[in-house]
């Protein structure tokens, strides 16, 4: 793999940890952000070990209720429960999160880590021709969906409310699973999967306008 490949899978995840970091009006410490980056993108391991046991040639020819199943209870679960398992190890005990904000930064930071190592693999894999859109697309669809669970673990924590864990991994896994089956399964146009991005975006853009009021 050539270096540029590697940088265009690792710096747009950076970018784009800029740029969410910096929406943080009492910013989280920049060693524990990058600690959960990195942890993000060892979550990639264990979601890939039980991909690879289920997801094989997966695509529009596959029958509707095999992409269905696959994209909500083996992708969109290994995925976001691997990053929720990144979250609660890097930041769990440290007593760091006192806002939901504070959640969706360390939850953007996981999935970025995460769609960081994915991109590598997948430039690697399919060619830098690749790249373009996963920098944009696929970095943005792993921070909201983990951001937005983030949110719901701060809270579990903040209010003593453990289920407000799996309810957070609930919707993750949902929007993750909605968005690969629309694109896998082809029979709506993609332009609901940046649609489904736009609103997990304004979702996320009301929790940090929150803070600033």
């Amino acid at each position: 793999m050539h270096f540029n490949e590697i940088l265009w899978a690792v710096l747009p995840a950076f970018l784009w940890l800029i740029f969410f970091y910096r929406q943080d009006r009492l910013p989280e410490p920049p060693a524990l952000v990058l600690r959960t980056f990195l942890f993000g993108a060892l979550a990639v391991v264990p979601a890939a070990l039980i991909e690879r046991r289920f997801v094989t040639n997966l695509g529009p020819e596959t029958p509707i209720f095999n992409v269905l199943v696959l994209s909500f209870l083996v992708i969109g679960l290994a995925e976001e429960l691997s990053k929720l398992a990144a979250i609660s190890l890097s930041v769990g005990r440290t007593g760091a999160i006192d806002s939901g904000v504070d959640g969706v930064v360390y939850g953007v930071s996981a999935g970025l880590g995460f769609a960081m190592l994915e991109n590598i693999f997948y430039i690697n894999s399919f060619g830098v021709g690749v790249a373009a859109v996963r920098a944009i697309v696929s970095n943005l669809a792993h921070a909201l969906f983990s951001g937005l669970m983030g949110y719901h673990y701060a809270h579990s924590i903040l209010w003593n409310r453990p289920n407000e864990k799996w309810r957070g991994l609930a919707w993750a896994v949902f929007l993750h699973g909605l968005y690969d089956f629309i694109l896998i399964s082809g029979l709506v146009s993609p332009i609901w999967s940046i649609l489904l991005l736009v609103i997990a975006f304004e979702n996320v853009r009301r929790v940090f306008a929150r803070q600033r009021t």
